[in-house]
Protein backbone atom coordinates (compact mmCIF):
# COMPACT_ATOMS: atom_id res chain seq x y z
CA UNK A 1 0.00 0.00 0.00
CA UNK A 2 2.96 2.19 0.75
CA UNK A 3 4.02 1.84 -2.55
CA UNK A 4 0.96 2.18 -4.35
CA UNK A 5 0.37 5.41 -2.44
CA UNK A 6 3.85 6.75 -3.15
CA UNK A 7 3.20 6.27 -6.91
CA UNK A 8 -0.02 7.58 -7.22
CA UNK A 9 1.41 10.65 -5.12
CA UNK A 10 4.51 10.76 -7.78
CA UNK A 11 1.85 10.81 -10.93
CA UNK A 12 -0.32 13.57 -9.53
CA UNK A 13 2.76 15.47 -8.65
CA UNK A 14 3.78 15.30 -12.30
CA UNK A 15 0.99 15.93 -13.83
CA UNK A 16 0.63 19.38 -11.59
CA UNK A 17 4.05 20.41 -12.99
CA UNK A 18 3.15 19.40 -16.46
CA UNK A 19 -0.25 21.34 -16.66
CA UNK A 20 1.84 24.76 -14.73
CA UNK A 21 4.45 24.49 -17.18
CA UNK A 22 1.73 24.04 -20.42
CA UNK A 23 -0.34 26.67 -19.27
CA UNK A 24 3.25 29.44 -18.23
CA UNK A 25 4.33 28.07 -22.07
CA UNK A 26 1.02 28.80 -23.78
CA UNK A 27 0.88 32.23 -21.59
CA UNK A 28 4.61 33.10 -22.86
CA UNK A 29 3.91 31.85 -26.50
CA UNK A 30 1.05 34.42 -26.56
CA UNK A 31 3.41 37.33 -25.01
CA UNK A 32 6.09 36.24 -28.13
CA UNK A 33 8.87 35.07 -25.67
CA UNK A 34 10.56 31.96 -25.42
CA UNK A 35 8.43 28.93 -24.33
CA UNK A 36 11.12 27.89 -21.77
CA UNK A 37 11.38 30.40 -19.92
CA UNK A 38 7.18 29.78 -19.03
CA UNK A 39 8.55 26.81 -17.98
CA UNK A 40 10.79 27.74 -15.83
CA UNK A 41 8.77 30.28 -14.28
CA UNK A 42 6.51 27.62 -13.67
CA UNK A 43 8.80 24.98 -11.57
CA UNK A 44 10.20 28.23 -9.55
CA UNK A 45 6.50 29.29 -8.76
CA UNK A 46 4.27 25.46 -8.12
CA UNK A 47 7.48 23.90 -7.21
CA UNK A 48 8.24 22.36 -3.99
CA UNK A 49 10.00 25.33 -2.78
CA UNK A 50 7.37 27.99 -3.34
CA UNK A 51 3.36 27.32 -3.74
CA UNK A 52 3.80 23.32 -3.84
CA UNK A 53 5.01 23.60 -0.31
CA UNK A 54 1.47 24.50 0.76
CA UNK A 55 0.18 21.29 -1.19
CA UNK A 56 -0.32 18.97 1.80
CA UNK A 57 -1.85 15.42 1.65
CA UNK A 58 -1.87 13.12 4.52
CA UNK A 59 0.19 15.58 6.34
CA UNK A 60 3.25 15.01 3.80
CA UNK A 61 4.31 17.97 1.31
CA UNK A 62 2.52 16.56 -2.41
CA UNK A 63 5.29 17.92 -4.93
CA UNK A 64 8.82 16.73 -3.89
CA UNK A 65 11.56 16.36 -5.34
CA UNK A 66 11.84 12.44 -5.18
CA UNK A 67 14.02 9.72 -7.27
CA UNK A 68 10.84 9.58 -9.92
CA UNK A 69 10.90 13.22 -10.56
CA UNK A 70 14.94 13.29 -11.39
CA UNK A 71 15.15 10.62 -13.58
CA UNK A 72 11.87 11.71 -15.42
CA UNK A 73 13.42 15.58 -15.51
CA UNK A 74 17.21 13.27 -16.92
CA UNK A 75 15.14 11.71 -19.34
CA UNK A 76 13.15 14.81 -20.92
CA UNK A 77 16.55 16.53 -21.11
CA UNK A 78 18.62 13.57 -23.25
CA UNK A 79 15.15 13.44 -25.21
CA UNK A 80 15.71 17.23 -26.05
CA UNK A 81 19.50 16.35 -27.06
CA UNK A 82 19.01 13.61 -28.82
CA UNK A 83 16.42 15.51 -30.80
CA UNK A 84 19.02 18.27 -31.39
CA UNK A 85 21.67 15.73 -32.83
CA UNK A 86 19.52 14.52 -34.93
CA UNK A 87 19.36 18.07 -36.79
CA UNK A 88 23.18 18.04 -36.68
CA UNK A 89 25.98 15.83 -38.16
CA UNK A 90 29.78 15.57 -36.19
CA UNK A 91 30.88 17.21 -39.16
CA UNK A 92 28.24 20.40 -38.90
CA UNK A 93 29.30 20.43 -35.60
CA UNK A 94 33.01 20.49 -35.73
CA UNK A 95 32.66 23.79 -38.16
CA UNK A 96 32.06 25.50 -35.19
CA UNK A 97 36.00 24.90 -34.91
CA UNK A 98 38.20 27.39 -33.07
CA UNK A 99 35.53 29.75 -32.30
CA UNK A 100 33.75 27.39 -30.37
CA UNK A 101 36.62 26.15 -28.22
CA UNK A 102 37.57 29.44 -27.58
CA UNK A 103 33.77 30.52 -26.29
CA UNK A 104 33.28 27.26 -24.21
CA UNK A 105 37.01 27.45 -22.37
CA UNK A 106 36.41 31.32 -21.66
CA UNK A 107 33.11 30.42 -20.34
CA UNK A 108 34.64 28.18 -18.02
CA UNK A 109 37.92 29.51 -17.09
CA UNK A 110 36.48 33.20 -16.60
CA UNK A 111 33.42 32.08 -14.01
CA UNK A 112 35.39 29.59 -11.90
CA UNK A 113 38.47 31.95 -11.43
CA UNK A 114 35.82 34.82 -10.76
CA UNK A 115 34.02 32.99 -8.53
CA UNK A 116 37.05 31.71 -6.68
CA UNK A 117 38.14 35.06 -6.16
CA UNK A 118 35.02 36.70 -5.16
CA UNK A 119 33.59 34.28 -2.54
CA UNK A 120 36.93 34.30 -1.37
CA UNK A 121 36.46 37.41 -0.58
CA UNK A 122 33.34 37.10 1.26
CA UNK A 123 35.05 34.91 4.04
CA UNK A 124 34.38 31.34 2.25
CA UNK A 125 37.30 29.13 2.56
CA UNK A 126 39.21 27.37 -0.58
CA UNK A 127 37.63 24.61 -0.95
CA UNK A 128 33.63 26.09 -0.30
CA UNK A 129 35.08 28.69 -3.02
CA UNK A 130 35.77 25.94 -5.31
CA UNK A 131 32.72 23.79 -5.08
CA UNK A 132 30.89 27.24 -5.59
CA UNK A 133 32.93 28.48 -8.63
CA UNK A 134 32.76 25.00 -10.39
CA UNK A 135 28.74 25.39 -10.15
CA UNK A 136 28.87 28.92 -11.96
CA UNK A 137 31.14 27.46 -14.94
CA UNK A 138 28.05 24.89 -15.94
CA UNK A 139 26.09 25.58 -18.96
CA UNK A 140 22.49 24.04 -20.09
CA UNK A 141 22.90 22.90 -23.73
CA UNK A 142 19.19 21.97 -23.35
CA UNK A 143 17.79 25.04 -22.84
CA UNK A 144 19.91 26.41 -25.51
CA UNK A 145 18.77 23.70 -27.83
CA UNK A 146 15.08 24.52 -26.82
CA UNK A 147 15.19 27.96 -27.38
CA UNK A 148 17.08 27.59 -31.16
CA UNK A 149 14.20 24.78 -32.23
CA UNK A 150 11.58 26.99 -30.77
CA UNK A 151 12.84 30.06 -33.39
CA UNK A 152 13.72 27.65 -36.39
CA UNK A 153 17.41 28.40 -35.99
CA UNK A 154 18.74 24.94 -35.13
CA UNK A 155 20.36 24.47 -38.37
CA UNK A 156 22.19 27.90 -38.16
CA UNK A 157 25.57 28.89 -38.49
CA UNK A 158 24.67 30.48 -34.99
CA UNK A 159 23.69 27.83 -33.73
CA UNK A 160 26.38 25.71 -34.81
CA UNK A 161 28.84 28.27 -32.79
CA UNK A 162 26.41 28.36 -29.44
CA UNK A 163 25.98 24.51 -29.27
CA UNK A 164 29.75 23.59 -30.02
CA UNK A 165 30.90 25.95 -27.43
CA UNK A 166 27.99 24.92 -24.82
CA UNK A 167 29.50 21.32 -25.27
CA UNK A 168 33.03 22.19 -24.62
CA UNK A 169 31.62 24.61 -21.72
CA UNK A 170 30.44 21.48 -19.92
CA UNK A 171 33.27 18.70 -20.68
CA UNK A 172 35.31 21.24 -19.62
CA UNK A 173 32.76 21.80 -16.45
CA UNK A 174 33.20 17.66 -15.67
CA UNK A 175 36.80 17.75 -15.90
CA UNK A 176 36.91 20.62 -13.33
CA UNK A 177 33.96 19.05 -11.25
CA UNK A 178 36.33 15.47 -11.01
CA UNK A 179 38.81 17.57 -9.93
CA UNK A 180 37.37 19.69 -7.45
CA UNK A 181 35.40 16.75 -5.82
CA UNK A 182 38.76 14.79 -6.06
CA UNK A 183 40.45 17.49 -3.84
CA UNK A 184 37.31 17.60 -1.31
CA UNK A 185 37.79 13.93 -0.49
CA UNK A 186 40.83 13.81 -0.28
CA UNK A 187 42.19 13.92 3.64
CA UNK A 188 44.27 16.69 3.42
CA UNK A 189 41.75 18.66 1.18
CA UNK A 190 43.02 21.55 -0.43
CA UNK A 191 46.59 21.52 1.19
CA UNK A 192 47.40 18.02 -0.17
CA UNK A 193 46.81 19.08 -4.20
CA UNK A 194 48.65 16.61 -6.33
CA UNK A 195 49.34 18.35 -9.51
CA UNK A 196 49.84 15.15 -11.11
CA UNK A 197 46.52 13.96 -9.75
CA UNK A 198 44.54 17.14 -11.11
CA UNK A 199 46.56 16.22 -14.49
CA UNK A 200 45.42 12.65 -14.50
CA UNK A 201 42.01 13.20 -13.69
CA UNK A 202 41.33 16.09 -16.28
CA UNK A 203 43.37 13.58 -18.81
CA UNK A 204 40.74 11.13 -18.09
CA UNK A 205 37.42 13.02 -19.32
CA UNK A 206 39.21 14.83 -21.66
CA UNK A 207 39.93 11.42 -23.23
CA UNK A 208 36.49 10.14 -22.72
CA UNK A 209 35.13 12.59 -25.20
CA UNK A 210 37.79 12.39 -27.36
CA UNK A 211 37.57 9.13 -28.01
CA UNK A 212 33.77 9.69 -28.32
CA UNK A 213 34.58 12.68 -30.88
CA UNK A 214 36.62 10.28 -32.74
CA UNK A 215 34.07 7.29 -32.90
CA UNK A 216 31.31 9.73 -33.70
CA UNK A 217 32.85 11.02 -36.59
CA UNK A 218 34.74 8.77 -38.33
CA UNK A 219 34.31 4.94 -37.10
CA UNK A 220 30.31 5.02 -36.98
CA UNK A 221 30.21 6.42 -40.42
CA UNK A 222 32.13 3.29 -42.25
CA UNK A 223 30.18 0.65 -39.87
CA UNK A 224 26.38 1.86 -39.79
CA UNK A 225 26.83 2.36 -43.75
CA UNK A 226 23.53 4.11 -45.74
CA UNK A 227 23.01 0.40 -47.58
CA UNK A 228 22.60 -1.46 -44.18
CA UNK A 229 19.84 1.24 -42.92
CA UNK A 230 17.97 1.09 -46.77
CA UNK A 231 18.22 -2.49 -46.98
CA UNK A 232 14.52 -4.60 -46.94
CA UNK A 233 12.90 -5.14 -43.63
CA UNK A 234 15.58 -3.49 -42.07
CA UNK A 235 14.43 -1.29 -39.21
Amino acid sequence: MAAEAHFIETIIGVGILLFAAKLMAELFLRLKLPIVLGELLAGMIVGPFALGAFIVVDGKQLLQINDEIKILGEMGAIVILFMAGLEMTPKEFLKGGKASFTIGTLGVVVPFFAGLAVFQMFGFDALQSMLIATALTATSIAISVQVLSEFGKLKSTEARLIIGAAVVDDILAIAVLSVVISIANAPGGVDSIDISEVTIKILQVLGFFAAMLIAAVWIMPKVITPRLWKAKGSV
